[in-house]
């Protein structure tokens, strides 16, 4: 079980490139779809919950599902096979920035490499919203959660609220006593 736990966690940490969104939506394809380790209400669920605890949420998923397929082992040996291949590219690259970083050609390549970033970050959050978004009601939220978002309120809050609007929403009848 600690074997197939560190085989996925060092294929994300090695390949997953984008951002958290990306790493959340491989996360996702391997978890859920391939493996079915979970079903596809428990990785939200635990999305939920991960994006109301500070710290970065993919490494945060990643070691949650490590600790249910593992245990303490399962943690240990997830987290450390996710965080070291970063840990270890971030130092090659800043490395290498610091001895060809001004350089035009390295210009080039942080040029290039932007558009391939924003590609797979959209394509991930498309994946996901696509799953977490399972009715109009839903939908319209999560638009008017984003507008507010990039409006500037905080992001705690409004997931809260828009939590809090579905939660009403959707049980009125039962809040008004019928």
């Amino acid at each position: 079980m600690l074997r197939e736990i560190a085989l996925l966690a060092l294929k994300l940490g090695f390949t997953a490139f984008g951002g958290p969104a990306a790493h959340i939506a491989m996360l996702h394809d391997e978890v859920v779809e391939r493996r079915q380790w979970l079903t596809d209400q428990q990785f939200l669920d635990l999305l939920g919950a991960t994006n109301l605890i500070p710290g970065p949420n993919s490494t945060e998923m990643v070691i949650h599902v490590s600790y249910l397929r593992g245990g303490w082992p399962g943690l240990l040996v997830g987290g450390l096979c996710f965080i070291v291949p970063a840990m270890l590219s971030v130092l090659a690259l800043a490395w290498a920035y610091v001895q060809f970083g001004t350089t035009p050609a390295a210009g080039w390549v942080l040029y290039g490499v932007k558009p391939v970033i924003i590609a797979v970050v959209a394509q991930a959050l498309w994946l996901l919203g696509r799953k977490a978004v399972t009715d109009k009601l839903s939908g319209v939220v999560a638009l008017g959660v984003l507008g507010l978002y990039f409006a500037g309120l905080n992001e705690l809050l409004l997931l809260a609220l828009g939590g809090l609007v579905v939660m009403v929403v959707k049980n009125r009848q039962h809040l008004r006593g019928n």
